[in-house]
């Protein structure tokens, strides 16, 4: 695995307390990985240079170029960690590889385009119970696990709990999509079901971030953020159960509330 540095440190000029001063900070790194499949360029994802692999198999899985991680012939990052060239045995949702899929958040949403297009593989998975002052502390561990996120600001995190439990890992990226499809890739990679899970962002609820937890078949999704109206509906349609405002001592719930205990 190519590993780049997250961040890196840079003189700035601050300003505080009515006066200015210099010193230097942590600021996050960006890069551009091309994505290539069966020779074609479909995607140019900006992001953390970091988990490029699993965030490439997480994009293709999102966007509906394939179906499962068994679909991947190979999957090769170059030395330079710029582009990941994948072999894949057919090509689901999009008709042509020779037409661009572009990555949801810049300029157009591919995602929503292949979901709404295959509303059957929205097939959610069962939650037995999310424990309410557990998903309350397991967000408030997304929210000060990351080191990058200190040290920038500039990051966002993603983390999923299962059956409750803390947390195994957590990925940012400047790209809370991207966040996203590094954890999906993760869970591909590894074979993790969608049973009993919890994915957590420390970011807002897009439609895109929704349909990326639908199309995996996750049952639970929770953030800090707000959802947007869209991605309510779409919740309330596929049958996700969404918690937003996440605070130590509260949360609100917009969809399918029964999933959580002790209502």
């Amino acid at each position: 695995m190519v590993m780049k540095n997250k961040s890196t440190r840079m003189d700035v000029c601050r300003y505080s307390q009515g006066r200015f001063y210099r010193e230097t900070c942590h600021v996050p790194v960006e890069t551009t990985l091309i994505v290539k499949v069966n020779g074609f360029q479909i995607a140019s994802l900006p992001c953390t240079p970091s988990h490029l692999e699993v965030l490439a198999l997480g994009f293709l899985f999102s966007a509906g170029v394939i179906r499962r991680a068994e679909d991947i012939e190979s999957l090769d990052l170059d030395k330079h960690g710029q582009i990941v060239r994948v072999r894949v045995k057919t090509v689901s949702g999009s008709e042509s590889l020779s037409k661009p899929v572009y990555p949801s958040g810049v300029g157009k949403d591919v995602t929503h385009e292949v979901r709404e297009t295959h509303p059957d593989r929205f097939d959610i998975a069962p939650h037995s119970g999310v424990d309410p002052e557990r998903l309350i502390k397991n967000m408030a561990w997304l929210l000060q696990c990351s080191v990058l996120h200190r040290q920038t600001g500039g990051v966002h995190t993603a983390a999923v709990s299962i059956a409750n439990a803390m947390p195994e890992f957590h990925i940012d990226d400047i790209s809370r999509h991207n966040a996203v499809d590094k954890v999906i890739g993760t869970l591909l990679m590894n074979n993790t079901p969608p049973d009993n899970m919890v994915l957590l962002v420390s970011g807002r609820i897009p439609i895109e971030v929704l349909q990326k937890a639908a199309a995996f078949g996750i049952p639970v999704l929770a953030s800090r953020g707000a959802p947007t109206r869209e991605s309510i509906l779409m919740a309330r349609k596929t049958g996700i159960t969404v918690a937003g405002y996440a605070r130590p001592d509260r949360f609100t719930l917009f969809s399918h509330p029964q999933r959580v205990q002790n209502l």
